[in-house]
């Protein structure tokens, strides 16, 4: 994955430009210290100047009102929040003409932005005070008094906190309690950028002392990256979440969620003070201490089904299956929020993450309407962080695996009447379904985890037995399962090098024979290979599919004797009906 940058071949900005914005995938607002703001249209390659502010208004910071379904008239929300030198925030119509401007802080006003719902704003300024005010410019309350500048706060993605840094630390003050504040060292050197990304919930940081660092809510540190030679000026989430930007001196850096490395780029721009993505996570703008804005896009990268006007899902022949529509804004949705099954698309509500939207999928040549897609509906408990539907079996038999914000595994059969999340796990990072079977994979720290049985979770004692751990070092910060296949897990450390496995490559070998109806086989397999965890296996699918001699010989070997007093009761009273099945 590469960024393919472009600039206009004159400066539009006569000083530094200190900020951008994107007002829709097309155009692009910047401002910079020459008291102009410019509009930017990509499709025409047009640049016009909105207005001219007065000779002493110098921005520090740009934020155009969030586009989200709020009440009131449309026009009243098409308006950008600019903070200025002179300790105040100013309120701007798309036209240029200041609707209000309050004063602020004592001293520059240094960040300005508004709630991610478009309820109020908050400002941050040389002062030490972070502050948060009305939507109309009404002061509410004085969150931080601080004696040292604060250089960089965000909103968490629920407007229920508030992120601001402190020197080289960083602090989370939650909003609905005045004791409840999470501070850490997070650098050595002045903090002076700061992002909060709402799909994974990760925090990342840019200091003067070159390092960019990627945090948790916590204050543990996921990942650092290699020290650059000149300070971090700005960070930027994409609004997936699964890539991030870094700006510094003539350099420009794309990484992925882990902090790897996709490109660098060294542009002659000088300083890159703002980095802003696109809704739909393909494009980027820069403000550049030369007086260019830099655009960037991203190539080398596959879209399969999330667009910008909605969810689609296409053959590989291209042709289009279904295209679902719930109300969710399809930009902000990241790879970890949306699974694809063989006949089933899950996909995380982005309005309330405790519920999971499933889609039937048609799979014969009809496509289906946004209208005719059957949803299933399943309510989790707590904010779901991370999906993956099942591979193979009827869609009736189509199990859902999530991961919470507390990293604790469930999984559920999506078209059980009474649809029951089922724990299989704790602090798990990472899940993936083997393609051919029902063969679970998760990773933990320091393990990788098969379940190769996850029916059995009703039953914590055979679910402890159809359960494999491997131990595995070096896997580096925040690892990722890409695969499963054939029993070997294909994992991403943390670094961006790959690490083959083998952890069950003789239950996926099992799990193919009993999808293929071959007990047989499936017995012979477990009498050559004589281990405990083939034979709970084979005792748990034969029991399910009913296949009673071979299931009480299983249990036999793993000295499950009530099954097998039970299993031969079954068969010694009622043979018609067991035959009959």
């Amino acid at each position: 994955m590469k960024l393919k940058i472009s600039t206009f071949k004159e400066p539009k900005h006569t000083g530094v430009v200190v900020c951008v914005n994107w007002n829709n995938t097309e155009d692009v607002f910047s401002c910079g210290d020459d008291h102009k703001l410019l509009k930017w249209n990509l499709v025409n390659s047009e640049c016009i100047v909105v207005t001219t502010f007065p000779d002493d208004f110098y921005p520090n910071d740009m934020h155009l009102f969030p586009k989200i379904n709020v009440g009131g008239n449309k026009h009243q929300h098409d308006v950008i929040l600019i903070s200025t030198a002179d300790g105040k925030f100013h309120i701007v119509n798309h036209n240029g003409r200041i609707e209000k401007s309050v004063n602020a802080h004592q001293g520059a006003c240094l960040i300005a932005q508004w709630s991610p719902d478009g309820a109020g704003l908050l400002t941050a300024g040389e002062d030490g005070f972070v502050k948060v005010w009305s939507r109309n410019g009404l002061l509410r309350s004085t969150i931080v008094q601080s004696d040292v500048p604060c250089f960089s706060a965000v909103w968490s993605p629920d407007s229920s906190a508030i992120l601001h840094t402190k020197g080289n630390s960083l602090v989370i003050k939650q909003l609905n309690s005045s004791n409840k504040i999470t501070k850490w060292k997070a650098h050595e050197g002045l903090i002076l950028c700061i992002a909060w990304n709402a799909n994974n919930n990760l925090i990342l940081s840019g200091s003067e002392d070159g390092y960019s660092k990627i945090w948790d809510t916590f204050g543990q540190q996921i990942s650092v990256s290699v020290k650059h030679d000149q300070p971090i000026t700005s960070v930027s989430w994409s609004p997936a979440g699964d890539m991030f930007v870094i700006g510094s001196y003539n350099l420009i850096r794309l990484c992925n969620s882990n902090g790897w490395s996709h490109c660098l780029d060294r542009p002659t721009t000088g300083s890159i003070y703002n980095v802003a993505w696109s809704s739909d996570g393909t494009q980027l703008a820069a403000a550049c201490a030369n007086g260019h804005v830099l655009f960037a896009h991203i190539i080398d990268r596959c879209i399969c089904i999330v667009e910008r006007a909605g969810l689609s899902v296409y053959s590989y022949m291209g042709r289009l299956l279904a295209s679902p529509r719930w109300g969710a804004r399809p930009e902000s949705l990241g790879r970890a929020a949306v699974s694809l099954g063989p006949d089933a698309l899950a996909a995380i509500d982005q309005g309330d993450r405790k519920l999971i939207h499933v889609f039937d999928l048609p799979t014969g040549l009809i496509v289906r309407s946004s209208a005719d897609n059957t949803v299933t509906k399943l309510t989790h408990k707590m904010t779901v962080s991370s999906i993956a539907l099942s591979q193979t079996g009827p869609i009736n038999e189509r199990q859902l695996a999530l991961l919470d914000y507390n990293r604790d595994l469930y999984v559920v059969t999506v078209k059980d009447s009474k649809p029951k999340f089922v724990k299989l796990g704790s602090q798990i990072l990472s899940i993936c379904w083997s393609y051919e079977t029902e063969l679970l994979v998760g990773l933990r720290a320091s393990s990788v985890v098969a379940w190769c049985c996850p029916r059995a979770a009703m039953q914590p004692d055979l679910l402890a037995l159809t359960t494999v751990s491997k131990d595995v070092v070096d896997l580096g910060r925040n690892p990722t399962i890409l695969s499963v296949e054939d029993g070997v897990a294909h994992i991403c450390r943390g670094n961006g090098s790959i690490l083959h496995l083998s952890i069950a490559a003789f239950p996926e070998k099992l799990l193919k024979h009993v999808v293929a109806n071959m007990w047989q086989q499936a017995l012979q397999l477990c009498r050559t290979v004589e281990d405990e965890t083939l034979w709970a296996c084979l005792a748990v699918l034969a029991w399910q599919h009913h296949q009673l001699p071979v299931a009480e010989e299983a249990f036999a070997l793993i000295r499950q004797y009530h099954q097998v007093c039970y299993i031969q009761h079954l068969r010694s009273n009622i043979p018609e009906k067991l035959s009959n099945n």
